[in-house]
């Protein structure tokens, strides 16, 4: 029996470069004091008349992860993050991509490779704080679209979609 997973074997990664063809993944480490991830599924529920409770059901999900780092702006991700709230950015201007890594499940026969999520999110820096005289940047990641799983190689730092194959019911 394997004991918690401690927040350190999960890595997390900001694509810092949207809109160059091959993405640099920027490591979400030194400065961040929080990247919590929040899934916010959203439900539903119905009752029927034969039943006396309701029957409830996810719908889908909201996902987002709430941020906080303090303001160390030779970081390149908080450099980034910091660019795109200084400057008010909107639309397609804070939008970018984030992977987490499971350093905790590495890939079979590949080295430096660990099962990884990537989503697309939009970057809502919400303050830049005083916290006992150092500055911060609050702020969210708000998640666009589904969650894309595969494999990351921490070595080269890229982000390869796990392939699934469909199998066709025999006749």
């Amino acid at each position: 029996m394997g004991g918690i997973t401690g927040r350190h074997m999960i890595g997390e990664y900001l694509n810092t470069t949207p809109k160059e063809e091959n993405p640099t993944w920027g490591v979400m480490g030194t400065g961040f004091t929080e990247a919590n991830e929040e899934v916010n599924a959203q439900t539903d529920s119905k009752k029927y008349i034969n039943d006396a409770s309701a029957t409830g059901s996810v719908k889908s999900y909201e996902w987002t992860k709430p941020i906080v780092a303090d303001l160390i702006e030779d970081e390149g991700v908080i450099a980034y993050l910091t660019d795109i709230g200084r400057l008010m950015k909107t639309g397609g201007d804070c939008e970018t991509e984030h992977v987490s890594v499971h350093f905790n499940k590495p890939v079979t026969g590949k080295e430096n490779t660990f099962y990884a999520r990537k989503i697309g999110v939009s970057v809502a820096i919400s303050s830049f704080s005083d916290n006992d005289g150092e500055m911060q940047i609050e702020g969210d990641l708000l998640g666009r679209g589904d969650i894309v799983e595969g494999e990351f190689d921490t070595t080269s730092r890229t982000f390869t979609k796990r392939i699934s194959i469909a199998v066709l019911p025999e006749n």
